[in-house]
């Protein structure tokens, strides 16, 4: 096994260097908004993701909300017992430590390919394609 960059500082949440470069399925067992500290010192109301396989949680960011909605509607409480695949991506914000960000690739729960079009501010809309991912009960791809 590689030691990456996330694993010298483990935390609370997911890091995509944890990931070793692999998916990870995990099933939601809980969404939640919080107050969360940034870099300058102020708080931002984020969502977080709680997941049954894991004590680590994930801070929702626009693009993977989007696609957690795509599969699985607007009403958050309805994406709990959800199945989702995440997978790191690099990064090309260049906004993480790592270099990686961690992104959603779809879920075994899903039958065919979704297409997403997200639209960020100030941004090009981003299309995206959700894959069903391993088998219903079996681990990710």
């Amino acid at each position: 096994m590689t030691l990456t960059y996330d694993q010298l500082f483990p935390g609370r949440f997911l890091k995509a260097g944890e990931f070793q470069g692999k998916d990870v399925t995990l099933t939601i067992s809980a969404v939640r908004i919080e107050p969360l500290p940034q870099a300058d010192g102020s708080e931002r109301v984020r969502g977080v993701l709680s997941f049954a396989e894991t004590k680590k949680e994930l801070v929702l960011n626009r693009t993977n909300g989007e696609c957690l909605k795509a599969m699985w509607g607007p009403v958050v409480d309805d994406w709990v017992g959800h199945r989702v695949t995440l997978y790191p991506e690099r990064d090309p914000s260049g906004l993480s430590d790592s270099g990686v960000c961690i992104r959603v690739k779809g879920s075994p729960e899903l039958n065919e390919p979704l297409k997403v079009s997200i639209r960020l501010p100030r941004r090009r809309p981003q299309e995206r394609t959700l894959v069903p991912t391993g088998r219903k009960g079996g681990e990710g791809s």
